[in-house]
């Protein structure tokens, strides 16, 4: 017995010492690990399900982090507060003529200023007239605001802006009068038929479009003034060509070939096919052949002994034109604005010398006072019998269609 009990003894003291030894539980801790990474990947794919689906849907947040920048939503950082200010404030970025429920015409304003690291950007409804800012709001970011349109279409305003940091692209619809938004991003994309957020976003003018890049792939147009969707940009322009009545458009051309600076107004007759855009290109109204090859139109110059130096046309309708050049060619030249009726009257004009900024002057002093920096920083628009002069960054100026007076001048620049 004492044998096998020493025995025993030295076998128990050989298996306590052997390295390595494996525990007759661990096949059950095993599965009690399994059970945990099955439950933590649950948790996270509910917190995933939540955070892009769930949210997005019925809290109007984003999936990637970004805040919409909404003009008339109540909130923080991101989004806009009523500011209840008196007056105007901020540097200029965008202005825009509209009417309000009587017809009288009303001013859209926004600007923007650099307050404790953020960006602020304040919208206005304004009356000029009476100098009385109606409504103002103001919306913090911590990234600049970037490129951002009005366009008055159809009794509403349109507020589209392309992404820029943290803030996404965005298309807004308002009422002109109040500001009460009619349609956010979400209900834009919703209401025709897109199916996934928009990614990138490209604003078009004239006439006014958004080339939109949706998150799934896409590249749609969207048609603001008709209210249309086309699935890609090559069905957006054969809608125009599918047109075939004739219209008649202003057009800025050379004067002779290599003379770029002198440029004559024309009147340019064709297929709305060729001249929706109305937008013609200079050299091609110095010859009559290359017109007619390339548009299938002709032109008619309007004012045979008159040349626009460095001449832009900032603006067309069916009533008249309005050029931006130069009294003289390069620098130290005074600057001019002209509106000119379809017969080729000169009806009038404003000038640095006269109703116009001065700072708009061509000068040695500062470089990029030249035509081909400024003439991207000049802008009108025409409502009624108000027609608004912008500046980019400077201010706005209003004259009567009809006399040429000035009306109202803002200075916005800081």
């Amino acid at each position: 017995m004492a044998q096998d009990y020493s025995n025993l003894q030295r076998l128990a003291m050989q298996q306590s010492q052997t390295p390595m030894q494996p525990s007759p539980k661990r096949p059950q801790g095993g599965f009690g690990c399994i059970i945990i990474i099955i439950l933590a990947g649950f948790f996270v794919g509910m917190g995933a399900l939540f955070y892009f689906w769930v949210y997005p849907t019925y809290f109007g947040g984003s999936t990637d982090g970004k805040k919409e920048f909404s003009l008339f939503n109540k909130g923080s950082d991101g989004e806009t507060n009523e500011s209840g200010s008196s007056s105007l404030e901020g540097i200029i970025i965008n202005s825009l003529p509209v009417k309000d429920e009587g017809g009288n015409e009303k001013l859209w304003i926004l600007t923007y200023k650099y307050k404790r690291s953020k960006y602020i950007l304040n919208t206005y409804i304004y009356d000029p007239y009476n100098e009385k800012v109606l409504k103002s709001f103001e919306t913090e970011s911590k990234d600049y605001p970037g490129v951002i349109k009005l366009f008055y279409t159809g009794g509403e305003v349109w507020k589209v802006n392309m992404e820029s940091g943290s803030i996404p692209a965005g298309v807004f619809v308002y009422d002109p009068s109040g500001g009460e938004e009619k349609l956010n991003t979400q209900g834009f994309l919703d209401k025709y038929g897109i199916q996934s957020e928009i990614g990138k976003m490209y604003i078009t003018e004239n006439p006014p479009n958004l080339n939109i890049e949706t998150r799934d792939g896409r590249k749609v147009v969207f048609d603001i003034e008709n209210r249309k969707l086309y699935d890609n940009i090559t069905e957006y322009r054969n809608s125009f060509k599918k047109d075939d009545k004739t219209i008649s458009v202003f057009a800025l051309g050379y004067e002779k070939s290599g003379e770029d600076s002198r440029k004559k107004l024309f009147m340019v007759t064709g297929p709305m096919s060729n001249l929706w855009e109305k937008n013609v290109h200079e050299s091609y109204l110095s010859s009559e052949s290359t017109l007619k090859f390339f548009m299938k139109s002709t032109a008619k110059q309007l004012m045979p002994d008159k040349v626009f130096l460095e001449g832009v046309m900032l603006y067309q309708d069916d009533e008249c034109c309005f050029i931006f050049y130069q009294d003289k060619v390069g620098s130290n030249a005074e600057r001019l604005l002209s509106c000119i009726d379809r017969e080729g009257n000169i009806l009038w004009t404003a000038s640095t010398e006269r109703n116009l900024f001065t700072k708009l002057k061509a000068t040695d002093k500062e470089s990029t006072s030249g035509m081909f920096f400024i003439k991207h920083n000049v802008h009108v628009h025409r409502q009624g019998n108000l027609v608004l002069f912008t500046f980019d960054r400077f201010g706005i100026i209003g004259f009567d269609f009809a006399s040429g007076k000035k009306l109202f001048q803002e200075e916005l620049s800081k």
